[in-house]
């Protein structure tokens, strides 16, 4: 179980990371949305887009740790 259990906290610490990292992006991309509005729009279709990816990453992940705790407990 202490392999699982390592998996799941690196997952949620992982998740933690990344939540800070785009709000941080967010923010710095709020004090140049007045100089460059297209840029902005543009950085942030590719933030959603970096973040659907990395959801569906950490669904994938958190499905093989919950499956790998199923057999060790088995």
């Amino acid at each position: 179980m202490a392999t699982t259990g390592v998996g799941f906290r690196w997952l949620d610490l992982l998740e933690k990371e990344f939540d800070k990292a785009c709000v941080g992006l967010d923010t710095s991309l709020a004090d140049l949305e007045t100089e460059e509005p297209e840029a902005v729009f543009s950085a942030r279709q590719k933030i959603a887009t970096l973040s659907s990816c990395f959801a569906q990453l950490t669904h994938k992940a958190l499905t093989i740790f919950q499956h790998s705790a199923k057999l060790e407990v088995s």
